[in-house]
C-alpha cells in the first residue's frame, strides 16, 4: 500500500513537474493564435522564436501591459530566445517580410521585464515589411544566451504566424559573451526543482 501511495506520489509530481515547465517555457499567450518555431540557420544562427496573434487589441494590452502600435485590427508579437553557444553568432536583424497582403500598420517594442535585449532601431516599409534592428554600436545587442523584448505590429490582415528572416551580423569573429547570462524560463523552473529535490533527499538522510 505505501509502495502503491509513492508511485502515485511520484506520477502526480512528475505531471506537476511537466506542467510547470510548458508554463514557463510559453511566454507568449493569446486566446487567437499562439506558438513557437525553431531556427537553425545557414548562417549558425540557433534558438527559438515565440509568437502570439491577438484578435483583440485590448487582450494584447491587459496580457502584455502596453499599448497596441497603430490602427491595425491584429496585433503580432515575436520574442526570440537566441540560444546560448560559443559558435552562434549574435542576431543583428529580424523581419517579417511579408503581410498578407495587408500593410504594416504600426510597429514597436515592449520591455518584457525580464532583462530582455531591446532593439536598437526598427522600421516597416512596403518592400522589407517589419525589421527590427540589433546593433552593437546602439542600445542592444542579442548575443548567445539572451532574448528579445517583445516585437510587435499591427495589420489588417488575419496572417495568422507568417514567415520571417533573421539574419547575423555581416563580420562575426566568436568570442566571451561580456554581462549576465539570463536563463530561459523553463531552465530557472528545472533548476528550481532539482534544488527542492536535493533538499528532501538531505531531510531523509538525516532522519
Amino acid at each position: 500500500m505505501r509502495v502503491m501511495m509513492r508511485k502515485n506520489g511520484f506520477l502526480g509530481l512528475s505531471v506537476i513537474i511537466l506542467l510547470l515547465v510548458q508554463s514557463a517555457s510559453a511566454t507568449l499567450t493569446s486566446s487567437y493564435y499562439d506558438g513557437s518555431t525553431y531556427y537553425n540557420t545557414e548562417d549558425g544562427l540557433t534558438g527559438r522564436i515565440d509568437f502570439a496573434v491577438y484578435d483583440d487589441r485590448e487582450e494584447y494590452e491587459t496580457v502584455t501591459g502596453n499599448d497596441a502600435p497603430g490602427t491595425g485590427h491584429y496585433i503580432y508579437a515575436y520574442q526570440i530566445f537566441h540560444k546560448s553557444g560559443f559558435f552562434n553568432p549574435p542576431v543583428s536583424l529580424f523581419a517579417i517580410p511579408g503581410i498578407g497582403g495587408a500593410p504594416v500598420d504600426g510597429i514597436d517594442s515592449h520591455d518584457d521585464l525580464a532583462f530582455g535585449i531591446q532593439p536598437s532601431s526598427q522600421e516597416f516599409t512596403t518592400e522589407s515589411g517589419a525589421v527590427w534592428h540589433f546593433l552593437e554600436d546602439d542600445q542592444g545587442t542579442l548575443l548567445a544566451g539572451y532574448h528579445s523584448w517583445l516585437l510587435v505590429f499591427s495589420s489588417d490582415s488575419d496572417w495568422v504566424k507568417g514567415s520571417y528572416e533573421i539574419q547575423p551580423p555581416d563580420s562575426w569573429v566568436p568570442g566571451p559573451v561580456d554581462g549576465p547570462y539570463t536563463p530561459e524560463p523553463a531552465t530557472i523552473t528545472l533548476l528550481g526543482i532539482g534544488g527542492l529535490f536535493a533538499i528532501i533527499r538531505r531531510k531523509r538522510s538525516a532522519k
